[in-house]
């Protein structure tokens, strides 16, 4: 472990700023004959969920209030993103910016407060803000859509940054900051982010104008989500906490407001006691919410009328629609509570000409199985249809049938879309499936026959009825009750950075590895990472999870702050925790090349050691871009993966373990 432990993700390096032509770059005369505008809205990111290809610049994106400058005749305006006046509130911004001695311009930025690190601390900004404590805050400015006298919203984001820079080369104030911006590859970018704590970071295409407007020209990469929720009530405090104990969210939808989870931290003891009089007198008798809520959730609540919003920090959203690790941040007023609804990531990628299939027909044909509302749309992040995902499936057969074959399968299935309701299909019993072959009845007493897929036909049938994910037993049918494979499934807390799980899957391979055991990878298509060890025939199930069990309390042993070996979300907190409960008879595990029924539909993906550093994320696959890596494949990742391995006592005894009934 000694040589595993020392083992760290690097982080890919940040370039510096191009440098930019000396000769100063002439305006159109038309340019400079436009008056300066008396009102500008902001240029607005796009989130996506992965960095898109094309010529990028890259910048911090920091926590903080967005900041426009009008600058006129020597007078400076601070204004914030929805044109409130801020300048009496930020004089010692304003007279930095007028010592710059411009002439009509509009400048866009952000105001933050740094720590000693250089993050930024919005809690703290918030607080220095209410109490008019303005000397530490930082103006970082990032663009000029106006500058001297001269309209640059249609010159190219790095011509126009290039002029600011420019401007700002004599500014001696610690008010005023440009944001310097880097190149990163797109593989690097997201993970380099979360490596260095960031709150995200912000690209902007080259050549691209300034449009006051959401533009898909900007984009944001953000390592925790933040948006605006309604509140429609709160709970009372418990201990010594005054106020409130936390605030009910919700969000628009197509009925009515849909609860979307509490938030119970981030408030200091003034916004306690400021929210908790607002409320008081905003209470109602009756929940302002589309769908009741069940008797746990609604116990204690004080319902209130939907007319606040906050912005919200939170770590992910959960399948039930719920925000995770969540935390206050400020009172909106940008946004109506009627338009308040879930933000969704916009997958920035090309699809391909075959999957423009639309609704003309309500019948096509996939390796000769009918697909029925062909058009309907499965997730719709992506905009994937129901017949791409079959033709996925037809595709991928020659990759993905190996891994099927002779197995047990159970079915993840989303017939409506992988936003409504989901279900596990374990047996034949709920939906016969045409082409699915059902197996001995006596394999699994008590129950329905389980399942197998081993052709074309029956993955596109499952396709058909539903079926997004597919998952196999650790046995073949024929040998039910010796299991040839076990399965470690490396599952982080969600706040952690990205190279914390390579860390973790170094660690793992180091500790195999000194067992004598060869080991296979694979992204899980969700947030970490499978590591599968194939076996020879020789033990049981019980015998074979309590192996993987020891090792996983092995590492917990040896890297306690960094792995656990006990599941639940509390449990794991800024840990990954090893999942050996996978290897128990009936337990399964996504298989290699199936979708994952998440935004964006990404792929569980067969990966080389080699590949391993240049990982960036466990969803790097979609269904388009899986499948182009198959067909490009040189060499099989997984080579060497039917070779058999036998656990043996010399290997419990390394892991200072007993093998049960000895």
């Amino acid at each position: 472990m000694a040589k595993a432990e020392r083992e760290y993700a690097r982080l890919s390096g940040a370039e510096p700023e191009q440098k930019t032509s000396r000769k100063r770059t002439r305006q159109n005369q038309a340019d400079v004959a436009n008056s300066l505008p008396e009102r500008l809205l902001p240029q607005r990111a796009t989130p996506v969920e992965q960095p898109p290809a094309g010529e990028w610049r890259y910048e911090v994106q920091f926590n903080g209030y967005r900041l426009m400058a009008r600058i006129e005749d020597g007078e400076v305006r601070l204004l914030s993103r929805n044109q409130q006046d801020w300048t009496a509130r930020l004089q010692l911004h304003a007279d930095a910016l007028a010592e710059l001695n411009l002439s009509d311009s509009w400048l866009d930025g952000g105001l933050v407060l740094l720590d000693d690190e250089g993050h930024s601390d919005f809690a703290a900004l918030r607080q220095a803000f209410e109490i008019g404590r303005t000397v530490d805050l930082v103006y970082v400015l990032f663009d000029a859509p106006f500058l001297n006298g001269v309209d640059l919203r249609q010159t190219p984001v790095e011509k126009r940054r290039a002029a600011l820079k420019k401007a700002l080369k004599n500014n001696t104030s610690k008010r005023l900051r440009f944001s310097e911006s880097f190149s990163a590859n797109q593989h690097d970018i997201f993970e380099s982010a979360n490596a260095l704590s960031l709150d995200g970071v912000v690209g902007k295409r080259l050549g691209s104008p300034y449009v006051s407007r959401r533009s898909a020209d900007w984009i944001k990469l953000k390592c925790r989500l933040r948006q605006a929720f309604v509140i429609v009530g709160f709970t009372r405090p418990k201990g010594r906490r005054s106020g409130f104990g936390a605030l009910l969210l919700a969000v628009n939808g197509p009925k009515g407001l849909i609860y979307a989870g509490r938030v119970g931290t981030g408030f200091s003891q003034s916004w306690l006691k400021q929210l908790h009089e607002q409320l008081c007198a905003l209470e109602r008798d009756n929940s302002p919410l589309a769908a009741p809520l069940s008797s746990s959730q609604s116990r204690s609540v004080h319902w209130v009328e939907p007319t606040q919003v906050c912005e919200v920090e939170f770590a992910e959203w959960t399948r039930d629609g719920l925000v995770r690790q969540a935390a206050f941040l400020d009172l909106s007023s940008d946004t109506p509570a009627g338009e308040v609804v879930r933000e969704q990531p916009v997958p920035i990628k090309t699809m391909p000409s075959k999957a423009s299939i639309r609704g003309k027909s309500r019948v096509v044909q996939v390796a000769g199985v009918d697909i029925s509302h062909p058009e309907r749309v499965i997730d719709s992040v992506s905009g994937v249809q129901k017949v791409e995902l079959a033709q996925y499936y037809e595709d991928i057969a020659p990759w993905i049938l190996p891994h099927l074959k002779q197995r047990p399968v159970a079915l993840l299935r989303a017939p409506e879309g992988i936003g409504e309701e989901q279900f596990f299909q374990k047996h034949a019993d709920r939906l016969d499936i045409p082409h699915i072959k059902q197996l001995d009845p006596g394999l699994d007493p008590g129950h329905a026959a389980l399942m197998e897929i081993d052709s074309v036909q029956s993955l596109v049938s499952a396709a058909q009825m539903g079926t997004v994910e597919l998952h196999t037993w650790a046995a073949t049918h024929d040998r039910i009750e010796t299991p040839d494979l076990f399965v470690l499934d490396l599952d982080p807390d969600p706040s952690l950075p990205w190279s914390a799980m390579i860390e973790a899957t170094r660690l793992t391979l180091s500790v195999l590895d000194e067992l004598g055991l060869q080991a296979f990878l694979k992204t899980s298509g969700g947030k970490g990472m499978h590591v599968i060890v194939p076996l020879a025939r020789s033990e049981g199930w019980d015998i074979t999870k309590a192996f993987a069990k020891a090792i996983s309390l092995f590492m917990t042993r040896q890297m306690p702050q960094r792995i656990t070996a006990t599941m639940g979300p509390k449990n794991r907190v800024g840990k990954i925790f090893v999942d050996y409960l996978r290897n128990a008879r009936g337990a399964s595990t996504v298989t290699a090349y199936s979708v994952r029924a998440r935004p964006g539909l990404p792929v569980s993906v067969p990966i080389a050691r080699a590949e391993l550093d240049g990982l960036r994320n466990a969803q790097q696959w979609d269904i388009y871009t899986a499948l182009e890596r198959a067909r490009n494949l040189g060499a099989d990742p997984w080579q060497g993966y039917n070779h058999r391995q036998r656990i043996t006592a010399r290997m419990w005894e390394q892991l200072d373990a007993q093998k049960p009934g000895e």
